[in-house]
Formats: structure tokens, sequence, C-alpha cells
């Protein structure tokens, strides 16, 4: 329900009082997304695996698969939480579920440390806490920050994923030396205290909408003679399409595989990149500096990938970031096995300037192509089918290596499917320019 105030107008968050705001309530909400993101986006879904698979694996008796299957048991717990999630935030915004989400993960990760036997391990990794993530995570940021920003949604989403990207800095080099020194346990019981610093107050600063509070997306007034910036935000609407619309487009279905088999490799090198470095020789230490070296390009160019998506055709762009993932995942296998810490580094940068445009360059196409009226519900039908391809990769990892011993031949796959997607990129066209020119 749309906030009230006291003349019956439409009630504004706080710092937009006044006739013309001095500062946009939505910077406030960027910001929160890019701390939700650091936590609930990537720190519990991305960068945990790494830290945690060889103490965890070998102190209580489980194969990596054993390890991953919780994984990917929560990647499909979060894919099919989209499909209720999307429409919610559409109707109630994003503060009620990122404060139940972060809530919920709390305690499952408190219980987690109290691991002794795999069921235990499956139902509060598989289930629990992914159901928490799905609930309060990156898909409430990518949507509500959608809904703010038209004109600016290049750089609003790009600054918030930089949380995604901080994720790879910190977590790894963070978690790695607890883990190492004062056992696995005592990790998963300081992700729960971050959690609760972090996410909980920056879920305060969300809000479904401007119009509920009489603005407009990016900070423009209504009737405060910006005809432009009118139209741009109405255009965004009324091109606006549903869920069912959507689903018809073929827009829509080659955006889901071209963006699904790129996200077989980000999450793959993710989670298992330090156990992949490991395995041929690297320390641990310098595994886990790889990892940063993942993230690091986020921090540093993913606001040029959102500006550049304001000015740019946001297909080309996302044609770019594709082929340096694809190409950056080949080289690391090449390189790694060379033994070369300065080629591994280049390799993995390559493919974490990739990555960078790869977050911000799949919600802002959502949002262009589709409009933000209805994009909560339509962002949500997607999940399910980011999150098989997304978890399909990690498992496919872990089984490869359980029996070859080796990461090499299907990193190799997953490079060679990430040029695939390059290719269908070139297909993808805008729906609402295909309805102009169709004779109904």
């Amino acid at each position: 329900m749309r906030g009230r105030d006291a003349r019956g107008g439409p009630r504004r968050p706080p710092g937009e009082r006044g006739a013309r705001p001095r500062f946009f309530f939505g910077w406030y909400i960027v910001a929160a997304g890019l701390v939700t993101n650091l936590v609930m986006g990537a720190g519990l879904v991305g960068y945990i695996p790494g830290v945690f698979l060889e103490p965890m694996t070998q102190e209580l008796g489980w194969t990596r698969t054993e390890f991953i299957a919780a994984f990917i048991g929560g990647q499909v717990v979060m894919a099919f939480s989209g499909l209720v999630v999307g429409g919610l935030i559409d109707r109630h915004g994003g503060r009620p579920l990122v404060l139940a989400g972060a809530s919920a993960t709390v305690v499952t990760l408190l219980l987690t440390a109290e691991v002794r036997e795999l069921w235990q391990w499956w139902l509060l990794r598989g289930l629990l806490q992914s159901a928490g993530i799905a609930v309060g995570g990156s898909l409430v940021v990518s949507v509500t920050l959608s809904k703010w920003f038209v004109a600016r949604r290049g750089r609003a989403i790009a600054i918030a994923a930089m949380g995604l990207s901080l994720a790879g800095v910190v977590v790894p080099n963070a978690l790695t030396p607890v883990v190492d020194e004062f056992g696995w346990r005592w990790g998963w019981r300081v992700l729960a205290l971050a959690t609760a610093v972090l996410v909980m107050p920056a879920a305060l600063a969300m809000r479904r909408q401007p119009e509920d509070h009489g603005l407009l997306p990016d900070g423009r007034l209504p009737g405060a003679g910006d005809g432009e910036g009118e139209m741009v935000a109405r255009r965004d609407l009324e091109r606006s399409l549903t869920r069912a619309q959507a689903l018809r487009t073929s827009a829509f279905w080659l955006l889901v595989v071209a963006f699904g088999l790129v996200g077989l490799n980000v999450l793959s090198l993710a989670t298992q990149g330090l156990p992949f470095l490991t395995d041929v020789g690297f320390p641990r230490g310098t595994a886990a500096l790889m990892l940063s070296l993942l993230a690091l390009p986020g921090l540093l160019t993913r606001p040029l990938w959102g500006l550049a998506a304001e000015r740019m055709s946001v297909r080309l762009l996302a044609t770019g970031a594709f082929a340096a993932v694809a190409v950056g995942m080949l080289a690391v296998v090449a390189t790694a096995r060379a033994g070369s810490t300065p080629l591994v580094a280049a390799s993995f940068l390559t493919v974490g300037i990739g990555m960078a445009g790869f977050a911000p360059l799949h919600e802002v196409l959502w949002a262009t192509l589709f409009g933000r009226r209805y994009l909560g519900a339509v962002r949500g039908v997607v999940m399910p089918f980011s999150v098989v391809f997304g978890a399909a990769g990690p498992l496919a990892l872990a089984l490869y290596h359980d029996i070859s011993g080796s990461y090499d031949g299907i990193l190799v796959v997953m490079g060679v499917l990430g040029l695939l997607a390059v290719l269908l990129m070139q297909f993808v066209r805008d729906p609402a320019a295909a309805r102009r020119r169709s004779p109904g």
C-alpha cells in the first residue's frame, strides 16, 4: 500500500520533504543494495564454497560432490523461490523481504557451525540458508533499483553490483585465515555476525518505487518542468511487458540461454577456483589472492560498464563481456597448468573484467527490453533458469573432478560454451520494437 502524508499526498522518504529533493533517496537504496549484494548476493553464494570445501570434507569425511550438492540444492531452492519473490517485490517492495531473509540467514548460519552429519549440511545449506538468501538477496536489489532509475539505471545497478565484486575480495581473504586458524565452524559464525551487522540495517533503506513517494525515477519531480525526464519515465512504463507477454518473445529465451551459458563459467570459477589452483600446486594463500583478482575488476570497472550501458548498445556490451569470460576461462586452464603465477593472474583478471559487466548488463538488459512495471514478475520467472545454469557448473566441476581427478576438461568445455553465448547475443532484438513492426 502506498504511504500517505498528513495532507493525503504520497509520503516521501527521509530527506525528500522539500519541493525539490536535494539528494535523491534512490542513491541511499543504491548504497543499501551494494551492502546486500556483498553479503547476500555473492558472499554467501559464490565465494564461500572454496573456503570451506577442503576443511569440511577432510574433517567430516565427505566427497567434494557431497559437499557441493548442498549448494546445488540451494540453487534450486533459490530458483523456484524467485517465482514468488519477484511478484512480492512488485507489490510490497524490498524492505520486508530483505529483513526476513537476513534474519532467517543469520539463524541458519549459526546452526551450520554445529553440523555433524551430511543430512544436516544438506538441510541447512541446501534448503534453509538458500531460502533466506533468495528472499533477501540480489533479485530484490536489482528489481528495486530498476524501478527507481531509468536514465541513470546503468550506473545505479553497476554501483550496487560492486558489492558482488567486493565479496570476492573480502570473503576469501578475510575468511580463509579465520578458517585456517580457528576452524571452519568459526567461519560460519563470523558470516552470521557479518550478515546481522551489515544487511539488516541496509534493509531499512529499501523502498518499493519512487511514485509511492511523489517522485519519478532518477530524482525527477512530476510537473517540475522536466518534460523529457517525465517522458522517459512514462515510456519505460508504457513499454513494459507482463510475464506472459515476455515469455512469448524470442528475446526472453535468447537472453536466458546466453546469460545461462556464461553463468556456468562465473559460478564455477568463483566456487572452485581455489581448490582448482591448489590441486595443481599453488598455495592456498595464492589461490585466495587469485579469487580476489577475479573480483577486483568489478570494483574498478563496474561503474564504467554501467555508464557505458546508458550510452551504448547494451547487447553489444554484453557480447564483449561474454567474450572476456570465455577467453579468460580457457586461458586460466592453460596458464595454471604452466605454473605461471603472473599469467594465471592475468587470466583471472580477464575473466573478472567480463564478470564485472555480466551482472549490471544482465539487469539493465531485462529492464530495458521488458520495462519496469512488471519487472519483478518477469525477473522472477527468469531466476529458475539462471540458477539452474549457475548450479550446473559447480556440480559438473565436482563430478568431473571426483571421476577424473582434474578440473581441466570441464573448464575448457565451459569456456567454449561461453563463446556460443557470444553468438546467441547477436540474435537478440527489442520486443517493443518488434511489436511496433507487427501488422497487428
